[in-house]
């Protein structure tokens, strides 16, 4: 096969440009050629094996498989994730959580060191709705000594985090939790993720006396930065989203209600304000359309400081907030907060 051969066959599902970019991708992924080589014809001299090999990963991406899942892995942060159909496929865009992330604990970092405190604790960071796991162990990577702890739903997208981890040889926890039910759960037993088996990790009844203290107040600390991506997709988007992401993609991970766009940005939003250090930090990636709205629910909640910062494609994509008062409780918002996609003059653009 050739490469115009091949990239033709993608262009069924792709347009043109971005047909040639999957193709080459695909084969310097597999055979470890050069751009170069490709043009000049290496995939005409492959092996019959090679040359079927080859064809199989074509077919799969005709079919709509996404490239990352053929080739069984994303880059993100300058590492490689394993992926597959438990998990969110990283985007280049989320890698500003890590960023900001990682530059916010360096600053506290700085700045208890300027002002001669006791020497610090490590930072304690928790992602919520952790997929692949790869903001957890991107920040656990940035920022070394710090705790940093990670939960989802599903068994099998915690299964896939923690052999990213065990890979990355990054050390993070990783619990079993469901974020619509974070707050009321509080202290509750919960599941954790250790050496692939789901374990109770709560420190109650009896439990307590098989678990160190050092670890019975890890369980129990405040944290200084949670960061989170949930599903952020209206059910009324589906029919203007590719088949490569329907099909191939957790919809637990991707798709709200119509009438309720930011059950989750609330419900992560109230357990913050119990559970961050007085100065922590909430981060948000969200749905383009309801930057702003979920900003300006954050700042009728409480939080402090709060900006929507733009994704490496111009778009209102981020959003932050600081909990200011040791003492803060999530203020009362019963009703689901109405989406207004227009309109971004009342908050700061970081």
């Amino acid at each position: 096969m050739t490469y115009s051969e091949i990239w033709h066959r993608i262009a069924t599902s792709y347009d043109d440009g971005e047909a040639r970019a999957i193709a080459r991708i695909l084969i310097e992924e597999l055979f470890g050629l050069s751009y170069a080589d490709i043009v000049c014809g290496a995939t005409e001299q492959l092996s019959a094996d090679d040359t079927l090999r080859l064809d199989t990963a074509v077919r799969r991406i005709e079919q709509g498989e996404p490239l990352q899942h053929v080739l069984g892995y994303a880059d993100f942060c300058g590492n490689r994730f394993s992926v597959n159909s438990s998990v969110l496929i990283p985007r280049p865009e989320t890698e500003w959580l890590v960023d900001e992330g990682a530059k916010l604990m360096d600053d506290c970092i700085a700045s208890d060191e300027t002002q001669h405190k006791a020497p610090h604790s490590p930072k304690r960071i928790l992602d919520i709705g952790t997929g692949s796991g790869c903001i957890a162990i991107s920040l656990k990577l940035r920022l070394g000594d710090a705790y940093v702890e990670a939960w989802d739903i599903s068994e099998e997208a915690l299964r896939t985090a923690q052999d990213n981890a065990d890979a990355l040889k990054a050390e993070v926890t990783f619990r079993k939790r469901d974020a619509l039910k974070a707050e009321e759960e509080g202290c509750s037993e919960e599941e954790c993720l250790q050496g692939g088996a789901l374990v109770s990790s709560a420190p109650t009844g009896q439990a307590m006396d098989s678990i160190n203290y050092s670890e019975a107040n890890i369980l129990a600390a405040p944290w200084d930065l949670i960061v989170s991506n949930p599903p952020y997709i209206c059910d009324s988007e589906r029919s203007a989203m590719d088949d490569n992401v329907l099909l191939h993609e957790p919809h637990t991970a991707l798709f709200v209600p119509d009438d309720d766009p930011l059950r989750f940005y609330r419900a992560i939003a109230r357990y913050a304000l119990l559970t961050l250090n007085p100065g922590g930090t909430l981060l948000f990636e969200c749905n383009t359309r309801y930057a702003e709205t979920t900003g300006k629910m954050l700042s009728d909640m409480g939080f402090e400081e709060v900006t929507v910062s733009d994704d490496c494609f111009s778009l209102p994509r981020f959003v932050r907030g600081r909990k200011n008062s040791p003492a803060q409780q999530p203020l009362p918002i019963n009703s689901p907060s109405q989406p207004s996609p227009s309109g971004r003059a009342w908050l700061p653009k970081a």
